[in-house]
């Protein structure tokens, strides 16, 4: 297992040194006018406004023009650490860690890997349709053994508010599981997320449906039963939120019950997220009411 610790220290390192890695500026800067822009400045204060100008001066000092909420600002090169798109500033929105959003992943179709024995993939269509499959690997397992997953999800609806709550998306989906090959779950689920600016609420109602009550589960030669009833409900609960003066650092949490009529049946997961608009690393730890506590990473990759 040694070499799956250097594997971990190799990719945090990574995606901790991309996720604090700044743009170069305005040199190479593909102008949109209109479009609006977030700009992090060299003293650390952001700006956020509508791009109307991108021009140099007569010491041919490139500089742009933006309007933002409190007038028109115009910036020096010299003096932006970073510029992009505000809707390419955070690209995870589709989702907490494991709990869904309703949110639709759009363009910001991802590779990522979970606990680094688990690689998955989303893309989206439209603002409306989004799809993520996932297989693990396990060491050691054969192949009618591993976990497998499909999830699909339709976002059905999105307003906008200028109040406390600034956005409403609500979706539904389903997604089908193998924990081995021979055990099948299937869920179809409701779910609704609000967003208050720098945070963001997420609740999932989900059924489970079309399969057996009674599995068991083998990895190498051991065995565990597992009792999940058909038809059972179950809820998630998720926070998304950014750290004050901090737009690449947010705070995740989950809690998901696999059927509200057993209370123990309960998992928590708090972590922390750092992140650009290439990559997100996700570290933290999942608490469940065994007791059992143990921890979890996941690393997304986001070029597109």
């Amino acid at each position: 297992m040694n070499r799956y610790f250097l594997n971990i220290i190799v990719l945090v390192f990574l995606c901790i040194s991309t996720a604090y890695a700044d743009s170069s500026s305005l040199d190479g800067f593909k102008p949109k006018y209109g479009n609006l822009y977030l700009v992090k400045l060299i003293n650390g204060d952001i700006l956020t406004g509508n791009l109307t100008e991108f021009t140099e001066d007569a010491d041919s000092v490139l500089f742009i023009k933006i309007k933002t909420a409190i007038g028109t600002a115009t910036v020096y090169d010299y003096q932006i650490n970073s510029i992009i798109l505000k809707e390419d500033e955070y690209k995870h929105s589709h989702r907490i860690f494991l709990l869904p959003t309703a949110e639709p992943i759009g363009s910001n179709h991802f590779i990522g890997n979970f606990e680094l024995l688990f690689f998955y993939m989303g893309f989206g269509i439209s603002d409306i349709f989004s799809i993520t499959a996932g297989r693990s690997i396990l060491p050691n397992i054969p192949s009618g053994q591993q976990v497998s997953v499909v999830n699909t999800k339709f976002t059905v609806y999105h307003d906008t508010f200028d109040s406390l709550a600034k956005g409403v998306y609500i979706a539904v989906g389903a997604n089908l599981s193998f924990i081995n090959h021979n055990n099948r779950l299937t869920h179809i689920y409701g779910v609704s997320t609000v967003d208050f600016g720098r945070s963001k609420l997420t609740a999932n109602l989900f059924y489970k449906a079309g399969s057996q009550d009674f599995y068991v589960l083998n990895f190498w030669n051991y065995s565990q039963p597992m009792l999940y009833q058909n038809g059972s409900f179950g809820l998630g609960l998720g926070l998304d939120s950014k750290l004050p003066q901090r737009n690449d650092v947010h705070v995740i949490a989950e809690l998901w019950n696999s059927d509200i009529a057993r209370p123990t049946h309960t998992a928590v997961l708090i972590g922390l997220r750092i992140c650009n608009t290439t990559f997100s690393a996700d570290f933290g730890l999942s608490f469940f009411t065994q007791p059992f506590a143990a921890p979890f990473v996941c690393f997304i990759w986001t070029p597109f």
